[in-house]
């Protein structure tokens, strides 16, 4: 039971650290979808970015990924782009986070098969995905209403 659980864990670990780094798709410059990606180099430099916009930066150089240079974003273009990344990545952390509960759960109840086959791509059951998007709310600061 244990191995099943920590095998799961690290499985799907990986997948949403691939599943973040992969990045995510906006529409900030009024261009239409873009897609930007989300290494751990990038998250530090969003990171750095968005504190110049906070102490007053009118414009930071970015670039999506059909760019290999930079270009100015506004500090409320970046802003958006910042929050919707912020918001892509909670929701993976929190999304892993269900999916390891549900394998453990389920080794727990001596499921070992179903508990292993646990991915990336499997749904939540209806009482799990609730409180995972409750939980992603509340990190957005949207469950203090």
């Amino acid at each position: 039971m244990d191995t099943v659980k920590s095998e799961s864990s690290e499985a799907i670990k990986a997948a949403c650290a691939e599943a973040i780094t992969g990045g995510f798709d906006a529409d900030v410059l009024g261009r239409g979808m873009l897609h930007y990606t989300l290494t751990e180099i990038q998250q530090r430099d969003l990171q750095t970015q968005y504190a110049a916009v906070q102490s007053g930066a009118t414009g930071v150089f970015w670039h999506d990924t059909s760019r290999v240079t930079h270009e100015v974003y506004t500090a409320t273009q970046f802003t958006e782009l910042f929050q919707r990344g912020y918001a892509y990545i909670i929701s993976c952390k929190i999304r892993s986070d269900w999916l390891e509960q549900l394998a453990h759960d389920l080794a727990d109840a001596d499921k070992l098969t179903e508990a292993a086959a646990v991915d990336w791509n499997t749904p939540l059951p209806e009482d799990y995905q609730t409180q995972c998007d409750a939980q992603i709310a509340a990190m957005l600061g949207g469950g203090n209403e």
